[in-house]
């Protein structure tokens, strides 16, 4: 028997269907990264080294260009007041969404290698960039903030002014209160809990699990004195 239950029924493996409409509310968005397995259910072991009973798995959107394109809309909306000169990926799963942004708004991307590269220009950053110009950073996912601290750390060694991330999921785990105080303001689309209260009233995921998962949100919290990955 599996730990955690979904409410959806039905066929489980029915391709997503994509409308023209996907971008009109964020409840709609939210069911179609479930239906797309980009929000999973099951005992796992996260990143940081601590077990969670829901697992965001942004990287399946590359397999559903409209959803990706979907996504990427409503992080637009959320940068639209917040001044860059460019944009810059977490590697590797917000890469996608930084690219279809940068696109869209016409604004410059840059991307950062998980390592240096240890041939020809041996360069960590990718792009055209100068010091003193402001960088937005785009993130699929924030729990403890170690990830997307990394690459503002490595932006800011360039020289570049980051001052925002945009991200999809805020886990509300300490992240962004760690960010914060790294002097990084968080926009996000969901956090866990409005995600999960979504997910809950389109009849995928039961009330048990909400339980689950919100006990797991009080009990696994990040600060800025932990080893953040």
């Amino acid at each position: 028997m599996p730990l955690y239950r979904s409410g959806r029924k039905g066929n489980q493996n029915k391709p997503l269907s994509c409308s023209s409409n996907m971008t009109s509310t964020l409840q709609d968005l939210a069911v179609q990264l479930f239906d797309a397995g980009a929000v999973r259910l099951e005992d796992i072991e996260a990143k940081v080294g601590r077990r969670t009973p829901i697992y965001f798995d942004l990287r399946v959107i590359v397999s559903h260009p409209k959803l990706m394109v979907a996504v990427s809309h409503q992080l637009e909306k959320l940068i639209k007041d917040v001044h860059h000169d460019m944009i810059c990926g977490v590697p590797y799963a917000a890469l996608p969404l930084a690219v279809v942004i940068s696109i869209n708004t016409d604004r410059p991307m840059i991307m950062k290698r998980k390592e240096t590269k240890l041939y020809a220009t041996k360069k960590l950053l990718e792009g055209v960039y100068q010091k003193n110009q402001t960088c937005l950073v785009v993130e699929d996912v924030v729990t403890s903030g170690g990830s997307l601290l990394e690459t503002v750390e490595t932006l800011r060694k360039e020289g570049l002014i980051v001052t925002h991330a945009v991200i999809v999921l805020e886990r509300e785990q300490g992240g962004a209160s760690v960010l914060e105080a790294n002097g990084i303001t968080v926009k996000s689309l969901f956090t866990l809990t409005n995600l999960v209260r979504m997910l809950h009233k389109a009849g995928r995921i039961d009330n048990d699990t909400v339980e689950l998962i919100f006990d797991h949100i009080k009990e696994c919290q990040f600060g800025t004195k932990d080893n953040l990955e």
